[in-house]
C-alpha cells in the first residue's frame, strides 16, 4: 500500500486511489487531516470529484455493504480460483505471460476486499461508537452533516444553538423529553446551550458525554482524532468517560456516587487520551475575562499583590493558588489593562520576585515574600 498522505499530481487512476493509505482514511472518515486534504485535492478540478466518487462507489460495494463472513466467504472462493488458474498456467514455471490479466484481477479484488474489511474494522469498535449510540436511541433523530467550508448553524427546539465545524455530523430529537435533552456529536461543534435546570443538557461525543444545564462551550472529538477536548467559555459543565456514564449515572440527573466527572470552568479545558483514558485539565491558550462579570479596574498603585491577584481571579473565573498572608505584605504598582492573563500574572510575578506555574488548570504562584 502507498504511504500516507501521497497526492497526485499526475494522470491517476481508481486503482491508485484504492491502494493509497490516505485515501481510505477518507473514505472510512479514520483521519480528520486526510479528510480534509483529500475534499481540497478533489475540488481543485471536475474530474477529480468524479475519480473520487467512482472510487468510493466500488468500495461501497466491495466491503461497507458486506460483513464480515460475507467477505471471508469471498476471499476463500477467489483465492481457490487463483490458485487454479496458477496450477493451469504453471506447468512449466512460464505463468503470467498468457493469461495474466484473469488472475491479477481476481487478486485485486481479494487485496480490496481484505483492505476494506481491515480498515472498517480498525480502531477496536471506537470508529463506531457515534453510530452505534444514534442506532440504540427510541426516538426518531435529526442528522445534520457540515460537508461545506463554513460552520453549520443548528437550531434546537429548546433555543439551544449549535455551530458544526467542517466534516463534523450531529444527531438530535425533534423534541426534547421533560427530563432530559440529548444530543450526539462525531467532530467539533461550539454549543450554546439554553438554560434550563429541570432538563440537563448531555453531549454525546464518542468516548465522552459532557453534562451542562445552561453554557458555551466547543467540543473536538474526530474519530481519527487521538485526544478528545472540551473548552468552556462560559458557565461549567461536567465531562465524564462513556462507559463510566452508561453503568453508574442516570441519565435523568441523578448522579451515582461512585462516579465523579472532571469539572472544567470558564478558560479551563480537558484533552481525553483515547488509548490511555485519562483526562488532563489546563488553562486555554488565550484566556478571556469573563462578560458577564463587571468591569476591573486594573491600575494598581501600592496595592498588595494579594489583592491583585483576586482581582484577576475574579475577572476570569480561574482558581489562582497564592498565600494570602505572605503576599498581603507586598506593594505592586502596575498599569495591567492592556496586557492578557499570562502578561498580567508575568508583570506581577517580576514586580515581587515570584514565578508562577500552570497546574491541572490553576495558576499557582510560588513566592518567599516581601519582608526583608
Amino acid at each position: 500500500m502507498k504511504s500516507k498522505s501521497v497526492r497526485y499530481t499526475v494522470r491517476v487512476t481508481v486503482d491508485d486511489l484504492l491502494l493509497d493509505e490516505s485515501f481510505l482514511n477518507y473514505y472510512y472518515r479514520k483521519d480528520e487531516a486526510d479528510i480534509l486534504e483529500w475534499e481540497d485535492w478533489a475540488e481543485l478540478q471536475p474530474e477529480r470529484q468524479d475519480l473520487v466518487r467512482e472510487a468510493c462507489l466500488l468500495l461501497d460495494k466491495l466491503s461497507l455493504k458486506w460483513n464480515r463472513e460475507q467477505i471471508e466467504a469471498k476471499f476463500n472462493i477467489l483465492n481457490g480460483k487463483i490458485e487454479l488458474l496458477l496450477e493451469e498456467e504453471n506447468p512449466s514455471l512460464q505463468i503470467s505471460y498468457r493469461r495474466p490479466i484473469r488472475w491479477v484481477a481476481a487478486a485485486s479484488v481479494i487485496l480490496l476486499l481484505s483492505i476494506g474489511w481491515w480498515y472498517f474494522n480498525q480502531d477496536d469498535g471506537k470508529s463506531h461508537i457515534y453510530k452505534e449510540l444514534v442506532a440504540n436511541v427510541s426516538v426518531p433523530l435529526i442528522e445534520k452533516e457540515n460537508n461545506a467550508d463554513k460552520p453549520l448553524l443548528v437550531t434546537l427546539n429548546d433555543g439551544s444553538s449549535i455551530l458544526l465545524q467542517k466534516g463534523s455530523r450531529l444527531s438530535y430529537p425533534i423534541n426534547f423529553t421533560e427530563e432530559k435533552r440529548e444530543v450526539y456529536l462525531d467532530g467539533e461543534a461550539f454549543f450554546e446551550v439554553a438554560k434550563d435546570p429541570k432538563r440537563p443538557f448531555f453531549v454525546f461525543a464518542n468516548e465522552l458525554v459532557t453534562k451542562v444545564l445552561g453554557t458555551s462551550f466547543n467540543i473536538k472529538s474526530y474519530k481519527g482524532q487521538k485526544d478528545i477536548e472540551v473548552v468552556v467559555r462560559t458557565g461549567k459543565v461536567s465531562v465524564f468517560r462513556l462507559d463510566e456514564i452508561k453503568n453508574s449515572i442516570q441519565l435523568n440527573g441523578n448522579q451515582s456516587k461512585s462516579v465523579e466527572g472532571v469539572v472544567i470552568v470558564p478558560n479551563q479545558q480537558i484533552s481525553f487520551d483515547k488509548k490511555k483514558s485519562n483526562f488532563s485539565k489546563s488553562l486555554v491558550e488565550q484566556p478571556e475575562m469573563l462578560s458577564e462579570m463587571p468591569s476591573y479596574n486594573f491600575e494598581f498603585k501600592d496595592v498588595s499583590a494579594a489583592k491583585v491577584f483576586a482581582t484577576i481571579q475574579k475577572a476570569y473565573g480561574i482558581s489562582i493558588v497564592y498565600d494570602e498572608e505572605i503576599l498581603k505584605e507586598c506593594p505592586v504598582t502596575a498599569s495591567l489593562s492592556d496586557e492578557p492573563l499570562y502578561g498580567k500574572l508575568e508583570l506581577v510575578c517580576n514586580a515581587i520576585e515570584a514565578q508562577y506555574q500552570l497546574i491541572d488548570g490553576q495558576v499557582v504562584i510560588n513566592s518567599k515574600g516581601c519582608k526583608n
